[in-house]
């Protein structure tokens, strides 16, 4: 069967969509034709399953199986599918989570919030601090960090801005959690290190409410330090995801309070990444992360990927009917 490099996706089950039918002869001529819109247009109707499927295989050389589930990654992706709840939204918020936040931990562990807009043109840039930074709420990476705004482009920001509030980061990895998000942009206070320039980012992966391991970076605009360790800050005998680089980065004086509070925001779910930043000494909330690297991250060694995923219990399907539907 003909696959599109740019999606993956089987372009003769799209060409049926809708009960429409196009010779296998004709599939290739007719998909060249069509323009980046239409190819959108196009891969958004595929359901959720196929397109998860489809990016899993091109990943790792073989399907999912999501039927019993086994591997960690295998995980996560039942979860995109089957764990559809309210919660999920409103964690993966980078806004509402605040609230959450608050009532489990208290706002002290709140970064300070200085605006929330709707639209990009309510942003008055005059009033805004000398340093911040501006977050789209509805995905990851849509950040825009300013170290002094009398040398921020405002035009360029705006431009960029507006790019991420049109289209939800759930059509590009299909994390359910992202897509029914009220898009909103969030402007917080920019956190600042001595040592490393901005604080080390500690992201505690967290399963059924207990944290069991914890990937750091430090200084990432800079010397870019990356590690893996357990809870008592020993390396393990795997890596996830992109590499440690072998810098010496030292337990945290505060490890038991960041601890404290991702057990605390992670009690009762099945599996969350809880991110929190150290500023010098005193924790801060960072964000949740549903699916780390939209369930594609590798394992080395692989064998690892199981272990990961033995310890990760699966609730039940929560889906509605209508996500049923549509998924």
């Amino acid at each position: 069967m003909p696959v599109s490099r740019r999606t993956g996706v089987n372009i003769t089950a799209i060409a049926r969509i809708g009960g429409a039918s196009i010779g296998r002869t004709a599939v290739v001529p007719f998909f060249k034709r069509l323009t980046s819109s239409s190819w959108q247009f196009l891969s958004d109707r595929v359901p959720d399953r196929i397109m998860l499927a489809r990016r899993f295989k091109r990943e790792f050389g073989r399907a999912p199986n999501l039927k019993n589930p086994r591997t960690f990654n295998e995980k996560l992706l039942w979860l995109m599918l089957y764990y559809r709840t309210p919660l999920a939204t409103r964690l993966a918020d980078k806004y509402e989570v605040r609230g959450y936040v608050a009532e489990r931990v208290g706002p002290a562990r709140l970064n300070e919030l200085y605006g929330v807009w709707d639209r990009v043109s309510d942003i008055d840039f005059d009033t805004l601090p000398d340093a911040f930074v501006l977050k789209v709420n509805w995905g990851w990476g849509a950040n825009v960090f300013c170290r002094r705004r009398s040398e921020l482009d405002v035009p360029k920001t705006k431009e960029q801005l507006a790019a991420w509030m049109r289209r939800s980061h759930y059509w590009s990895a299909r994390e359910w959690c992202y897509k029914n998000i009220k898009p909103r942009i969030v402007c917080e206070r920019l956190l600042t290190d001595d040592r490393w320039g901005i604080p080390p980012d500690y992201k505690f992966f967290c399963f059924g409410g207990e944290p069991r391991f914890v990937k750091v970076h430090t200084d990432r605009f800079g010397q870019h330090g990356r590690g893996l360790f357990d809870l008592d800050w020993q390396v393990p005998p795997f890596g996830y995801g992109p590499p440690s680089t072998g810098q010496a980065i030292p337990r945290p004086d505060n490890l038991d309070e960041m601890l404290h509070c991702a057990r605390s925001l992670s009690r009762g779910l099945p599996f969350v990444r809880v991110d929190l930043y150290s500023v010098a000494g005193h924790t801060i909330f960072g964000e949740m992360t549903w699916q780390p690297s939209a369930g594609m991250g590798r394992f080395v060694p692989d064998r690892y990927n199981e272990y990961w995923g033995d310890a990760l219990p699966l609730p039940a399907k929560t889906r509605s009917r209508l996500s049923r539907a549509r998924a």
